[in-house]
Formats: C-alpha cells, structure tokens, sequence
C-alpha cells in the first residue's frame, strides 16, 4: 500500500503532532532522462528529520505544499531513464534529489537523478538497516575528520560522543590512527565507548571546567588538536579551551541549545577558531566523481568492519508519531526507522 507522512504542521513542543499519514497514490509523472523511480524500505528517524518536522532545519522545505520530512533512506529502483542505474539496483540517496524541494525519504516513493543516487552492488552482503543509514551520519563524520586534516597520533575532541555518528567518529578515527577523546554525560557509555576503540579516552562531563581539566590531563596539557562540537551552550565554552592553539571547532548541531558560549581569549589571543560545518553545503557541492569516491570509500569501511551505524527499533510508516516518541527518547540505543 502506498504511504506517505505529510507535515501539515510544523510543532515545536510536540514534534509528531502536526504530521499526517495518507495513503493516497504517489504522483507517477512521466520520468525526464536520467532520472530514476525508487522504491523506498526503509528510513532512518535522525535529528535532523526532527527539526524539519519542527520547522527550524533550513535543509529541509517546512512550507512546501505537502511537504514530506526524511532526509535518507534505502530503496530499490523500480523504474528507469538512466543508463547508468538499471531497473532493480539497491540505491541510497546522497540525498535524493526531491528532498530539497520538500519531498523527502518518510513516502513509498522518490524520484531522483541518477547523479543523486549511490548503487550498492549486488555482491554486498550488507542488510537495509546498515545502508538506509548510509548518508548523513557517515558522510558527515567523515567529511568533518578530513577537514580537521589531524594527523595520525593526535587527539580530536568531540562531544556528543555517545551518538550514533560520534560512535562512527571514533571508529573513523582508529582506522585512520587518531586519538579520540569522547565527551559524554553518562557513565554508562564509558564502556561502550571503550568497546569500540580500547584506546579512546572518555570525559563524563557537563560543565565546561570538566571538560578542560580532562583534555588537559589527557595531552599533558597541549590540548587536542581538533574539536567537533554538537551541543552548544556552556559545553562549547570548554571544547574551545580544550584545543591547540591555532587549533579549529566545527561545530555541526545544536542538542543542548541555540546559543554557544565561548572565552574570547581561546579566540583573541591563542587563535582558535569556531566553523560551522553543515552536511548540505559539504557534500551536494562536490562533483558526481568524488562523490562516488567518498560512497565507494565509507561502503568498504562498513562492509570491512570499520564502521558498524548501530540500529535500533523499526517502526511502520503508519505508526511515525510513536516511532518520534522512540527515537527522542534520551539513551535509546540505537537509530529508529520507518519501514513500509
């Protein structure tokens, strides 16, 4: 049956409230060359996706006419005006073409460019779980390690650590031989953390001073030399006293709040500087040539074993506002998806 969630909309204190589930027939309009019909199976709920629905995501078109949230998923290409992607591939988005006008992933079916679609070939083994995840957290772990350009044996300092992309950093990172010092704010995840790279240090910390005196014992004092920072408020406060001087903090979300607070000695005087990093204006940009590049490169470090995305409860479309509830839960687990 076809399925589609419509953001009627937009809701701040109640994300799910203002979305609705039709089940009327997708608009089949004749395909233009190179493009593609993609079936979709299965979705993954990420942050970013929760502040699409509460309108404050500027990636994603709130005030489309019935406009669609979902920024990533796996699916199967049904029907076809392209040489390149034949009727039957597995395809994941990087992103779908349709998301940007407010069409995204949460309906049955897309239609993109064949540019915009990455083919799983037929030799992987790895399950729709692993690929419907395929984008957004692994490219942007990977495009903010390369642009921190850390070299092997140093430290990057992140928070949000026990996330299911700060889990990919750390895995990154071991392949890549750098140190990783993991803020979290539980104790719990310690282990977890440990699990995946026995040498990754952790800070459990909530307060800027907590997290300096730990980076500082850490690296002897010289500070780490890179930061990716995702909370905001006091905690940006200690990443950036936390790095080298000279050293940068990109900072790439906002779960603890809309504001940052920063020492402007760290950036008047020892030269640290606070970037923004945003997936839609890192990976769209590049050409289809190394874009294939960057997809072929994190495919084998997921069929190798480097990057294990970690997944959790799957849900069907129809039930989207309990599986919102699921995956805004503090320490669920793993990702939570929409299937059909």
């Amino acid at each position: 049956m076809p399925m589609r969630v419509i953001l009627k909309q937009p809701n701040l204190e109640n994300p799910g409230a203002g979305l609705e589930v039709s089940d009327e027939e997708p608009d089949r309009s004749v395909l233009s060359s190179g493009e593609v019909r993609v079936r979709l199976e299965l979705r993954p709920i990420n942050p970013a996706d929760i502040f699409s629905i509460m309108g404050v995501y500027p990636g994603f078109n709130a005030a489309a006419k019935n406009a669609v949230p979902g920024l990533e998923g796996v699916g199967v290409v049904i029907e076809s005006c392209s040489t390149k992607v034949p009727v039957g591939s597995k395809v994941v988005g990087r992103p779908f073409t349709s998301v940007e006008g407010g069409q995204g992933t949460w309906q049955t079916e897309v239609v993109a460019n064949e540019d915009d679609v990455f083919v799983i070939p037929p030799s992987v083994s790895l399950d729709d779980a692993a690929l419907a995840q395929f984008y957004v957290n692994p490219v942007t772990a990977y495009g903010m390690i390369a642009d921190l350009e850390i070299p092997a044996g140093e430290y990057l300092l992140q928070t949000g650590a026990g996330s299911v992309l700060g889990r990919q950093v750390i895995q990154m990172c071991k392949a890549k031989g750098i140190k990783t010092i993991n803020v979290v704010r539980r104790e719990a995840l310690v282990g977890e953390l440990k699990a995946l790279d026995a040498d990754a240090e952790v800070i459990v910390a909530e307060t800027a001073e907590a997290i300096v005196e730990g980076v500082e014992r850490i690296t002897g004092g010289r500070g780490a030399y890179g930061a990716i920072e995702c909370v905001g408020g006091v905690v940006t406060k200690g990443v950036v006293a936390g790095v080298r001087n000279g050293g940068t903090v990109l900072l790439y979300g906002a779960m603890g709040s809309l504001e940052i607070v920063a020492g402007i000695p760290d950036i008047l005087f020892r030269g640290v500087t606070i970037s923004g990093w945003w997936l839609a204006e890192y990976f769209p940009k590049k050409s289809v040539e190394e874009k294939e590049r960057v997809c072929a490169e994190l495919l084998e470090m997921m069929r190798g074993g480097v990057v294990t995305p970690l997944c959790g409860t799957v849900y069907p479309l129809g039930e989207v506002v309990e599986a919102i509830a699921e995956a805004t839960k503090e320490a669920r687990g793993g990702k939570v998806f929409l299937s059909n």
